[in-house]
């Protein structure tokens, strides 16, 4: 067990209960916070400024232990890490770095949890030498490599520790409509958890019951509902998208739907490398290993197999030649926009119309 714990990223829910959990582990308690062990210095304080809450905690590093055989002393929610790494710091700043630069007394264990961490700069450096463990915590973004994998990974945890199997549509549905914020994630997990009871199965009529109508989740059932050919229930997220007064919103919506179709035309492709002509759930249990070593980089083999079956099947109820005039519509709507030839919103609409119908 080390002494000094820095703990960083701009996932504030993960951050944060990633230093409540270390100083409960240093204090061998649940409840750190009525530890005689722990003194807890309120980075976060607005009545102080940032020098007094540093020279509170260098003061409190420097006190030593009392009734007890160690000090933990736990620097909670400090506003901005970067403080501790400026060009010219404060001489309280100053003195306080170069405490934690040198050996700790044994019996003092140190927690810093706050955003601003960049472990390029020399003072991290000099921590990190100094036997510091140094931890980041970012919300996962939709661009990332790894966003879905990293997000179907918390899925499966979540459904292995309560039990309840999640379906696959129900997966991709929170995936794309939750985010990557921790928090919101685990208050939407826990709320589908309290949903559901003892059913033993979450389905996508569940998430769309309970998970908060966020724009994602309306985007989603925006999509849906053009893939789907449903032209009230598009216009009616398109309504529910446009009350919130977005700036841009249409424009954004083009470029998702042009993406959609995109990707359409990719599972084609990858369909037609695959050698598939039709599709069914044991479709990607049946495809033969030496057209799997041929293709190792295709799309369609590295997704659940029952994913890989619903994007076929959303793929092929529409052939190529369709595929590429609602391409040609989703273009020609973006022209008419950025040229100011029409109303934009009443674009968007006759655009969902084709589209859906």
């Amino acid at each position: 067990m080390g002494n000094f714990y820095v703990i960083s990223g701009d996932d504030d829910f993960a951050r944060k209960q990633r230093a409540r959990e270390t100083a409960a582990m240093l204090c061998n308690c649940d409840e750190p916070e009525n530890s005689e062990e722990i003194e807890i210095i309120h980075g976060d304080q607005t009545d102080l400024k940032a020098d007094d809450i540093a020279g509170k905690f260098l003061e409190a590093l420097r006190t030593p232990p009392f009734l007890c055989d160690r000090k933990i002393v736990w620097m909670r929610h400090h506003p901005d890490l970067e403080y501790f790494s400026g060009e010219k710091l404060s001489a309280t700043a100053e003195a306080l770095v170069t405490f934690l630069s040198e050996k700790l007394p044994e019996d003092v264990a140190v927690i810093i949890d706050g955003p601003g961490l960049d472990k390029r700069k020399t003072v991290f450096k000099n921590w990190k030498n100094n036997g510091a463990e140094l931890e980041s915590f970012n919300v996962a973004k939709a661009s990332d490599r790894n966003f879905a994998e990293n997000r179907k990974n918390v899925l499966f945890d979540f459904a292995r520790s309560s039990g309840k199997k999640i379906r696959p549509d129900a997966m991709q549905y929170l995936t794309d409509v939750i985010g990557g914020d921790s928090g919101t994630l685990a208050n939407e997990l826990e709320k589908l958890a309290c949903y559901t009871g003892a059913n033993s199965e979450i389905t996508l009529d569940d998430c769309r019951a309970i998970v908060s109508r966020t724009p994602e989740a309306v985007i989603w059932e925006y999509t849906e509902a053009i893939q789907n050919r449903s032209v009230k229930n598009a216009l009616l997220c398109l309504e529910l998208l446009s009350a919130q007064n977005e700036s841009g919103l249409e424009l954004k919506l083009l470029a998702l739907l042009s993406n959609t179709y995109q990707k359409m035309l990719g599972i084609r492709q990858a369909m037609s490398e695959l050698q598939i002509t039709r599709v069914s759930p044991a479709t990607f249990e049946m495809i033969p290993e030496e057209i799997k070593k041929q293709f190792p980089q295709n799309q369609l083999l590295k997704l659940h197999p029952y994913r890989a079956f619903k994007m076929c099947q959303s793929a092929c109820s529409t052939d190529g030649k369709s595929l590429a005039d609602k391409l040609t519509l989703i273009r020609n709507s973006y022209r008419s926009i950025v040229s100011g030839a029409g109303e934009p919103r009443m674009i968007l609409e006759q655009l969902t119309i084709k589209l859906a119908s």
